[in-house]
């Protein structure tokens, strides 16, 4: 890993609407030196006067109450979430029927989808929500994907999230999506050390699952999509640093591809889609290591091996390369069943084990370089993968951090915080003393309905972000592409 991965940090910028808190952090420079710099900020467009939200009644204090709005693809979201992390509504449409004839999204019908969907959906959360005799008027801010994604789809969430908060006289919350996915987790995680009430039975969405949201910061975070493949290091809410991306296709358009190669039928619902259903195919292989002398691990020769990045295209253009071998060698053209399944374990197996190596790499190097963090959240469409989940699970049985009562300073570097830093198990350097406060790295990965795009993890990060003083004003556009980075910097891409 480079010495500088962690890039450089501004000053985080706040726009506060009537709240009294402002945020201002500092990215780390390098590894080595772990020093900061703070760079002048970039002027940004002032916030509108609105009114502060208030409650129903002037006697009684409750939780924010947002609208989260989200179109930055093909499934049209709307959902209402509260402070106190309770899920009052949710509402998706999806278009599979419309793409999968097609093989693939097609932004133009995308876009129509929306015109067509979001009044009705919209109208329908807020019907399920039951906010009370004052209805729409309990919302408190309205939060909507602002980027990265489809810029037509994108538009027509964000001009009917302006119109609804102009109308209501409330807060706007534009919100970066792969953020939405990195901090999902804080809604849906229980806290290992709040002690539930178990006489109430098992929890529900719309039961308070802990004090304080969970993980803690900061993180490792592991975004992985139709769009995206990035690990990151989640500082805390507005503040991110990309460790890997990748170079050429991301990991979902190679898992969609590589479906469509092989003629496998879309699973339906929103936990649908060709990348599901590769997943679903594959299973049914009874030879899974059929091809595997053909299939490439990306990035794991001695030449790229300790490079931080993703890369999926060889691999993908590796099966297309077998699809059309074997049907030149069939009598009929085509390829069948058995081998397609053994080949698609053959392509999972490799995608995710390009995943596995670099996020080892990672922690390993945040071991090294004295990062601490407490955990691995996967979020993104390809987190529901369970091959995935099991695999990162085992990686991370082998770290462990101090959670609580310090180590000793002689005995393992400090991290930004001041607690120790994430420390392989068998490190010959930790005595039985120090590793007795320690606890293993946990593995965190959302329900897998919220694993997809959804408009939950928006009205929860514009929650987040709006506690932070982190507001917008009405005349904000969208950001088609848009680096997490770049959060907190005050620079927002053309």
């Amino acid at each position: 890993m480079h010495s500088t991965i962690l890039g450089r940090f501004a000053t985080s910028r706040s726009r506060a609407l009537h709240c009294p808190h402002a945020l201002s952090h500092k990215r780390l420079i390098s590894f080595s030196d772990l020093q900061t710099q703070q760079q002048p900020q970039r002027a940004v467009s002032p916030s509108t006067t609105i009114t502060p939200p208030q409650p129903s009644s002037p006697d009684r204090q409750r939780p924010l109450i947002a609208l989260g709005i989200e179109t930055s693809c093909d499934d049209t979201c709307a959902a209402i979430v509260t402070s106190d992390r309770r899920i009052l509504s949710e509402v998706l449409r999806t278009q599979h029927h419309l793409h999968e004839p097609m093989g693939g999204i097609v932004p133009k019908l995308a876009h129509h989808a929306h015109m067509r969907n979001l009044p009705e959906v919209v109208r329908e959360a807020i019907n399920k929500a039951n906010l009370g005799e004052r209805g729409i008027q309990e919302i408190d801010l309205v939060a909507v994907t602002r980027g990265p994604g489809l810029a037509h789809c994108l538009g027509v969430g964000l001009n009917a999230a302006k119109t609804l908060a102009a109308a209501l006289n409330r807060p706007l919350v534009g919100v970066h999506h792969m953020e939405a996915h990195a901090l999902t987790a804080r809604l849906t995680t229980r806290d290992p050390k709040f002690k539930y009430d178990t006489q109430q039975g098992e929890s529900s969405d719309l039961e308070l699952l802990g004090p304080d949201p969970y993980p803690s910061f900061p993180f490792l975070t592991l975004l992985v999509s139709g769009g995206h493949t990035l690990l990151l290091i989640t500082h805390s809410v507005d503040r991110y640093t990309t460790l890997a991306s990748t170079v050429d296709d991301s990991i979902g358009e190679a898992f969609d591809k590589t479906a469509r190669e092989l003629d496998i039928p879309w699973l339906p619902g929103r936990a649908g889609g060709p990348g599901a259903s590769l997943e679903e195919f594959a299973k049914g292989s009874k030879c899974p290591d059929r091809y595997l002398d053909q299939l490439p691990i990306p990035m794991s020769l001695r030449m790229n091996k300790r490079e931080m990045k993703f890369s999926f295209a060889g691999l993908k253009s590796a099966v297309t390369r077998i699809v059309n071998q074997e049907k030149k060698s069939s009598p009929v053209a085509m390829m069948d069943e058995e081998k397609r399944k053994d080949l698609a374990a053959g392509f999972q197996h490799c995608a995710i084990t390009h995943l596995c190596q670099k996020v080892e790499q990672a922690l390993a190097d945040c071991h090294k370089n004295g990062l601490q963090i407490s955990s691995l959240v996967i979020s993104g469409g390809v987190g529901r993968n369970a091959t995935l989940r099991s695999k990162m699970e085992q990686i991370c049985q082998k770290y462990d951090y101090a959670a609580s009562s310090p180590v000793k300073e002689s005995k393992v570097k400090k991290g930004f915080s001041g607690e120790a830093t994430a420390v392989p198990l068998n490190s010959p350097s930790l005595s039985v003393d120090t590793m007795k406060p320690r606890q293993t790295i946990q593995v965190i990965c959302p329900p897998p309905k919220l694993c997809t795009d959804n408009a939950v993890m928006i009205a929860w990060t514009g929650l987040e972000r709006y506690q932070l003083g982190l507001v917008d004003p009405y005349d904000i556009d969208i950001v088609p592409k848009w680096p997490l980075d770049m959060l907190g910097t005050g620079i927002v891409p053309e």
